[in-house]
């Protein structure tokens, strides 16, 4: 039932796009609520229910008020109808490739709860995780301090040698994220021991993290590849349409209005350019780009392998020449360098308008691995927190662009390494001793 409807909802929103992309979007976010509804049960996808609250929050509502009310970005003008029917379509062959890669995909079992056992499930070490939390929360603080007070990334740095992104990684996130993901381990191990002390350790890590997630730079994306797998964790397998919400209500709802409030006085957006936020503004990008600049012969893969050399120096990333955001037919259209370019278009100028498509079936097939990962009865382990900051990281990475959203991924693994390298278990339940004394049949 579910695959049928989403197809023909793709067909409908694509017959709706081809007469006014402001209603293609529009049937985009009816499609996506149909599958948000279709997926709230406990067996579904956790990667296809974060999926779907992604398109619903950046890909279907925001563009068509945009378009509706011809709102521009970075002073790029407004778009022709066509180009954003163009990019519409680029979106739902994105789409398309996820489903397809799901065809024939049974559900995940339905989560059970009670079925863990406790002595199994707890870390091993929360004195510590703590410890950790302690030295990471006065690194993030005392190391290069100067990166903890940039808001978006370094424009510059002396001579043009040094790698941002590696900077960026080792010297700002990574701290703060390693408090994070201590937090978030601490808090499972507090939720399913209910002891006074774990409740203890996992209050001291949430304080230590508020210190050295001060000052915040990027605060968007550390609270979302630092406390979202908590709430990954926490509702993915049973309170499913409260995550959905909580994903396009903090982002959707209260990014607007810290927007309007923290960025009046430094970029003057006032109540006339409410709601619309520049966070919004990936699919205006991408219908900008394929009005103003040539469109190139197929890259083949040198694109994406361009955007995902993001952490090589400078001298050494891989076809730099093949940065759509440094042509300068874009740079000469659009006041912002950064721009949000979602990876599936840089897929559509390597690999033609299959790109999307192939992308989109090569991402869903490897959060397939991912989504058999997250079991809320899991122990706390590396594998088992990387799981859940990748599931995290999929709602920045959907927006892009990938310089803006792979340090965050990169810090969050690493930090989930960390963490899950401190939470090894120290002993087996009873169970598994028993079941491994048994003779094999």
């Amino acid at each position: 039932m579910r695959p049928l409807s989403f197809w023909s909802g793709i067909v409908c929103a694509m017959l709706c796009g081809f007469v006014d992309p402001v209603w293609g979007y529009a049937a985009v976010a009816v499609l996506s609520l149909v599958q948000l509804s279709m997926l709230g049960g406990s067996g579904g996808s956790v990667f296809l229910l974060i999926h779907y609250a992604a398109i619903l929050t950046y890909f279907s509502i925001a563009p068509a008020m945009q378009i509706a009310h011809d709102l521009e970005f970075w002073d790029a003008g407004v778009m022709r109808t066509e180009s954003h029917t163009q990019a519409l379509m680029l979106l739902l062959l994105y789409m398309a490739g996820i489903e397809a890669a799901r065809l024939g995909v049974p559900d995940a079992p339905e989560h059970l709860p009670g079925r863990h056992d406790r002595q199994l499930v707890g870390v091993a070490h929360p004195l510590l995780l703590l410890l950790s939390c302690s030295l990471a929360a006065f690194a993030s603080l005392f190391i290069k301090p100067e990166l903890n007070f940039v808001a978006r990334g370094v424009v510059g740095m002396a001579g043009g040698e040094d790698n941002v992104p590696i900077d960026f990684i080792f010297y700002s996130t990574l701290p703060k994220l390693v408090v994070l993901m201590c937090f978030v381990a601490l808090a499972i191990h507090a939720a399913r021991r209910r002891t006074p002390w774990s409740w203890c350790a996992a209050c001291l890590a949430f304080g230590l993290a508020i210190a050295a997630a001060n000052p915040v730079n990027t605060a968007r994306q550390v609270l979302l590849i630092g406390l979202l797998p908590l709430l990954i964790h926490a509702l993915g397998r049973s309170r499913r349409w409260l995550l959905a919400g909580t994903i396009f209500g903090a982002i959707a709802g209260l990014g607007p209005v810290l927007n309007l409030l923290s960025r009046g006085s430094m970029w003057g957006e006032e109540l006339r350019t409410f709601p619309f936020s520049q966070d919004f503004d990936a699919m205006f990008v991408v219908a900008g780009i394929l009005e103003r600049a040539p469109i190139p012969d197929l890259g083949w893969g040198r694109y994406l392998l361009s955007a995902f050399s993001f952490f090589l120096p400078r001298d050494l990333k891989m076809f730099p020449e093949f940065d759509p955001l440094g042509w300068s037919a874009i740079l000469g259209n659009f006041s912002q360098s950064n721009l949000s370019l979602p990876p599936f278009t840089t897929a559509y100028f390597d690999f033609g308008l299959a790109g999307p498509a192939l992308f989109g079936f090569a991402i869903s097939a490897g959060f397939r691995v991912v989504d058999r990962a997250v079991d809320p009865n899991r122990p706390v382990s590396g594998a088992y927190l990387s799981a859940l900051v990748l599931l995290a990281a999929y709602v920045p990475f959907m927006r892009g662009p990938i310089l803006g959203w792979g340090p965050f991924m990169v810090s969050g693994l690493l930090a989930a390494a960390v963490a899950g390298a401190l939470s090894s278990r120290a002993r087996r339940s009873p169970a598994r001793i028993v079941r491994q004394g048994l003779p094999s049949a």
